[in-house]
């Protein structure tokens, strides 16, 4: 699997994290805590893992996971391929990229969740995008469309995404990735532009890649991190913290 370069977060900017977040001095400040967030492509997505607070996000790792198996086994445009095909065929290629997709996200998230528990990052939640619509339950009337066709496969890789989050107990976190920007500024009480403004600045300390694909995928990630952060100014401290 291609991997971008990764990057590790420095032990104090944990120990600010946890005290930003006011927590108690347990296991979670002996750690970062962080969160993934994916931009999804056709077979393949774009994972950024960070960890931080406002004006000291931290990119703990970057990488492109590959959401099918390499090779011809399975298509990456494959409700294209479906569409050429009988209706008995048809459904059994969608099946068999079903499989295939969750395989492959499951295999990919726990190689990530693996080497970020090797450098005692703790991940409590991932940002995914999600469908600007539901998409049939009827192969056929998937078949017919054109637009439903780009629409099943989006949907294809987000539930694999999902599904291979959700089985390492993370919490998921989801909107249309034309709102994620003002979502994510909204979980930490920021602007809109102030945030992007932030996540702009970090190519200087990470390099390149730092594209649309590395900066959406970190949005999604602020989105998560932002809802499982004890503490944010101006949202108060929940009782007991």
């Amino acid at each position: 699997m291609r991997s971008y370069r990764k990057e590790t977060v420095k032990r104090p900017i944990w120990q600010t994290a946890c005290a930003y977040a006011r927590r108690a001095l347990t296991l979670s400040c002996m750690a970062a805590s962080a969160a993934l967030g994916f931009r999804l492509h056709t077979g393949w997505a774009a994972l950024v893992a960070i960890a931080g607070v406002p004006g000291k996000f931290q990119v703990v790792l970057r990488r492109r996971v590959e959401l099918l198996p390499r090779g011809d086994s399975v298509p990456r445009f494959v409700y294209h391929k479906a569409a050429e095909l009988p209706p008995p065929q048809a459904a059994e290629l969608v099946r068999r990229a079903e499989t295939a997709s969750e395989e492959s996200a499951r295999t990919a998230v726990k190689e990530v969740l693996d080497h970020l528990h090797s450098l005692a990052v703790a991940v409590k939640a991932a940002g995914i995008p999600s469908g600007s619509r539901p998409v049939p339950s009827e192969l056929s009337a998937v078949l017919r469309s054109h637009p439903m066709i780009h629409t099943a496969e989006g949907a294809l890789f987000q539930r694999a995404v999902t599904s291979a989050c959700q089985s390492h107990d993370l919490a998921v976190f989801s909107v249309r990735e034309k709102e994620v920007w003002q979502n994510a500024a909204s979980r930490w009480n920021l602007k809109e532009q102030e945030l992007r403004q932030q996540v702009d600045g970090l190519r200087k300390s990470v390099g390149a890649p730092w594209g649309t694909d590395q900066k959406t995928a970190m949005a999604f990630a602020l989105l998560a991190l932002g809802e499982v952060t004890d503490a944010i100014p101006g949202r108060g401290v929940p009782a007991g913290k």
